[in-house]
């Protein structure tokens, strides 16, 4: 096998570890979006922070996902063309990272007032799909 293929191969596997990293990390955080989101009277989801990157359109396309179809002709200070009166659409992964990573102060705090080895196991987890996404994007 050949170094780009190989490079090519890595890629992948990081990118199927930070899908991984996302779908173990989502139950927690939805918990409490589920709980702090209903209640906002000024959503923070708006349409600019849905726009891919080409961090993510990396990400993706390590992924086989096609997002050619994710561009918007809304305006940037709407509301998110993926919420819904449940949330988001999208699954936590296929979400620009900027936009599934963003934790209001009424989010951070119910995070933080969850079970202490909950929230702190949270917190490491959360600094290793960090890791590892800045191992893929390296």
């Amino acid at each position: 096998m050949n170094k780009t293929n190989q490079k090519d191969q890595s890629k992948t596997e990081l990118a199927v570890e930070l899908k991984q990293a996302y779908d173990t990390i989502s139950p927690f955080i939805e918990k409490h979006t589920a709980v702090v989101c209903p209640e906002c009277e000024k959503v923070c989801c708006i349409d600019k922070h849905s726009r891919y990157d080409s961090d993510d359109i990396m990400f993706m396309e390590s992924l086989c996902i096609d997002i050619s179809h994710s561009t918007s002709d809304r305006e940037e200070t709407g509301p998110c063309r993926f919420l819904f009166s449940t949330g988001c659409a999208l699954e936590r992964w296929k979400r620009p990272y900027r936009c599934t990573f963003f934790f209001c102060t009424p989010l951070l705090k119910s995070l933080e007032n969850d079970d202490a080895k909950l929230y702190m196991a949270f917190v490491d987890y959360f600094q290793y799909l960090v890791s590892v996404r800045k191992g893929f994007l390296e």
